[in-house]
């Protein structure tokens, strides 16, 4: 009976969770499905129950009392628990029968279980080709949209405009009468369809010509013709006798294989024109065997066609746009003749590229990484002004010193730039060199583009620098700042101030998660290139397996980057590789491997040289004068260290004291107080200040008469004093009192001035008493 009594109590406690459990269900999961099973499981638990309880019941009637299963009115219990169930269940079945029934009833659409993203309106400038997709969208959700009024439309309307939209509709009042007027305004201005035609049959007719098999750029080719085609349609044009049109002129920009394979595909098609809809299947096959065969795009022999004739390999697709002829722009034998200055001028005005002659791009995005060959500038040849001479290489710039020593010699340079930041020290050693630690990484531009720069990581260093020529190839917003910096063996005086500074991120080209915001301090050139010369190791065993941070590591190139020891510290990880003797040592980052240490010459394949460079990047920015100003009065609002100020002189007591005792303010608001003349001055005693004031007055008319226009200023600022009441004429029975004292004054231009550069002079000879 005990055992029947304790499944009793079982079945209790399994209703009791059943029910609290339901509760916290979520609405997901209250289906018609879910709440019926409950039901059944419930009827079985208490038919199961029902049936113990009378077994109970016959079992034991004489010991009723005693059992504390009666005691409890635990059958009582459980039979209100499981109506209270029961009915629950239901009441949550019928709720969802109604709801399932006008769901099938009615023709609204449910929402999706899953969140769509919300749907964005880009802004409109009044830039055409934006005009339709901007139209489009904004009708779609906006201006069709019925729920909302005349008011919330124009409302809307004008929040999206920017630019010379905006200004259109700026002065428009928000009201239901001006939005079809706005809305109509808009249409008649941007909605241009000979500008709109103009602009997609420009961009169809600038595609790029393919040099070389690339199955991206012939998707490219594909998608944007199928784009500019589409767009067209849209307007209201009939493309479809274009055929023959789009694809004479698509096929002249395909390279010389996939147009070969082309002619010989619509040689099956005997003397019927082909259409456009061959031509796309054509490019479709085309780029996916080009996928298969290789990833990369198949290089043209450079070294045959410098052999042949390097005209052949843009006589048929580059056009001239000097001479209209087929060729390159550079091996033009006309554009040749002309003078520097025309070609200059020609360049910039057809807004094509100063370094490789091209279009579509400027020279701050030119891949191409030739350069002048006179100068060694980014700009063609034959764009080279005159009179410009080939500049002199760093290492000739500066004036090397040589310090004899018995063991080595040190070298300090004294280039031009002598308040350069850095401090460079040359130490002849024959038998090594040093490697500093170097790093590639890669930067975001204004415009959104990544730029790899090389970077120099300094622990040395409490700053980090870049060059004026990364930040104007990054487009970075500059932020004025004066620093002072002091390099190694420098004093003040040998110190830059750098003017600007930059904020920039740092992305490791390794490790993808890993950026940093990095405060960086402008200069013209951090350093000479590293390695001073180039490095080759006869053996690369100790580092093999390791990512490095700079691949390039051995070979000399600039440092765009130098990374202090704030960013030092951050990016810095465990793992170090230390190679046998000789080597340098292997220090694992963020950014990669780095390498640093001595290299003897013993592991190097390279000429021993008389002497070698080292650069050493010991660098400390001061304070600028805002922050030096700021400790300033942190330190005169400290008590402990203004308690000497407190003991006084005689003369300063006295001072203080008529402070305290005389200051006061007007009703006006302003403050007065007396000034502190001393008792024994030999001005107020003997009276002579009158003659000071005389001697000094003549001395000042001597000098306006030799300067005409400071003297027409300086009556006319006096005149104002007199007109204003600041000053008056003494009457000749006061000018002699004893004690009167007479303020010197004279002419002062402030020339450096732009807006103020009138003469400011003090109060006119006014007697004031001791």
């Amino acid at each position: 009976m005990e055992d029947i009594c304790k499944l009793q109590y079982d079945i209790y406690n399994n209703i009791s969770k059943a029910q609290i459990n339901l509760k916290k269900s979520s609405k997901t999961r209250l289906t018609e499905a879910f709440v019926e099973s409950r039901l059944e499981n419930l009827e079985k638990q208490w038919t199961a129950f029902d049936s113990n309880h009378s077994k109970i019941v016959t079992l034991v009637i004489s010991e009723r009392k005693i059992q504390e299963y009666f005691k409890e009115d635990l059958y009582e219990k459980t039979e209100e628990l499981y109506l209270d169930y029961k009915a629950e269940l239901k009441g949550i079945l019928k709720k969802l029968k109604v709801i399932d029934g006008k769901a099938e009833n009615s023709s609204v659409v449910r929402e999706p279980s899953v969140k769509l993203p919300k749907i964005s309106i880009p802004t409109f400038s009044g830039t055409y080709s934006e005009w339709t997709s901007f139209r489009d969208l904004f009708t779609s959700l906006i201006h069709n949209n019925r729920s909302l009024d005349d008011v919330q439309r124009l409302h809307y309307l004008k929040g999206y405009l920017t630019g010379e939209a905006e200004q259109l509709l700026r002065h428009v009042a928000i009201t239901a009468q001006n939005y079809q007027l706005c809305w109509t305004q808009l249409e008649k201005r941007y909605n241009n369809k000979r500008y709109l035609a103009n602009c997609i049959l420009k961009r169809f007719m600038s595609q790029k010509n393919l040099l070389v098999e690339s199955s991206s750029a012939l998707k490219e080719l594909l998608d944007t013709s199928n784009e500019c085609l589409n767009a067209l349609n849209n307007l209201g044009i009939d493309t479809q006798s274009w055929d023959i049109i789009v694809i004479y002129i698509l096929s002249l920009k395909l390279d010389n294989e996939s147009r070969k394979l082309w002619e010989a595909k619509i040689c099956d098609l005997s003397d019927e024109l082909p259409n456009f809809k061959n031509f796309k299947e054509f490019l479709e096959q085309r780029f996916r065997s080009l996928e298969f065969i290789s990833t990369k795009p198949k290089q043209p022999n450079i070294v045959n066609i410098r052999n042949n004739n390097v005209k052949t390999l843009h006589v048929k697709n580059v056009q001239c746009p000097f001479c209209s002829d087929y060729h390159y722009l550079g091996n033009c034998k006309k554009f040749a003749k002309e003078d520097v200055d025309s070609r200059r001028s020609f360049v910039q005005s057809n807004n094509l590229c100063f370094n490789c002659l091209g279009a579509n791009h400027s020279v701050y995005f030119c891949r191409q990484p030739t350069k002048c060959q006179i100068c060694k500038r980014k700009h063609h040849s034959m764009l080279h002004p005159k009179g410009v001479l080939k500049p002199v290489e760093d290492t000739k710039k500066c004036n090397q010193a040589l310090i004899q020593d018995s063991e080595s010699e040190i070298v300090t340079s004294s280039s031009t730039e002598a308040k350069s930041s850095d401090i460079v020290s040359c130490f002849s050693n024959v038998s090594s060199q040093v490697l500093l630690a170097t790093a590639l990484v890669k930067t975001e531009s204004r415009n959104g583009y990544n730029v790899n720069l090389r970077a120099l990581l300094d622990q040395g260093s409490q700053a980090s620098f870049i060059t004026e020529a990364a930040v104007q190839l990054l487009g970075l917003k500059k932020i004025t700042s004066h620093n002072r910096v002091l390099g190694l063996g420098s004093d003040q005086q040998e110190s830059v101030v750098t003017k600007a500074v930059v904020l920039l991120k740092v992305h490791s080209l390794h490790d993808p998660n890993f950026t940093i915001k990095v405060k960086a301090h402008v200069l013209n050139k951090l350093t000479s290139c590293i390695p001073e010369t180039k490095i080759v190791f006869q053996s690369w065993t100790p580092f093999i397996g390791i990512q490095l941070a700079d691949p390039k590591f051995n070979i000399p190139n600039k440092i765009d980057l130098l990374l202090g020891a704030e960013v030092y510290s951050k990016v810095i990880v465990e793992g170090i590789v230390r190679g046998p003797p000789g080597y340098p040592v292997a220090q694992n980052t963020r950014l990669g491997w780095i390498l640093s240490g001595q290299v003897s010459s013993g592991v190097m394949k390279r000429p021993q040289k008389e002497f070698n460079q080292i650069v050493s990047m010991h660098v400390h920015a001061q304070l600028s004068e805002n922050d030096l100003l700021k400790k300033f009065w942190e330190l005169e609002s400290d008590e402990s260290l203004t308690i000497a100020r407190r003991y006084f002189t005689e003369e300063e007591q006295k001072c203080e004291e008529i402070f305290v005792k005389t200051t006061k303010r007007d009703e006006s608001g302003r403050y007065i107080v007396n000034l502190p003349f001393r008792s024994a001055d030999p001005t107020c005693k003997y009276n002579n200040s009158k003659d000071i004031a005389l001697r000094r007055y003549t001395t000042l008319e001597r000098r306006l008469d030799k300067d005409h226009k400071l003297k027409q200023q300086y009556n006319e600022v006096l005149q104002e004093y007199l007109d204003l009441g600041h000053m008056e004429e003494v009457p000749k029975e006061k000018q002699d009192l004893k004690g009167a004292v007479y303020l010197p004054h004279h002419a002062v231009v402030r020339d450096q001035k732009d807006t103020t550069k009138r003469p400011v002079s003090k109060l006119c000879i006014l007697p004031i008493t001791d």
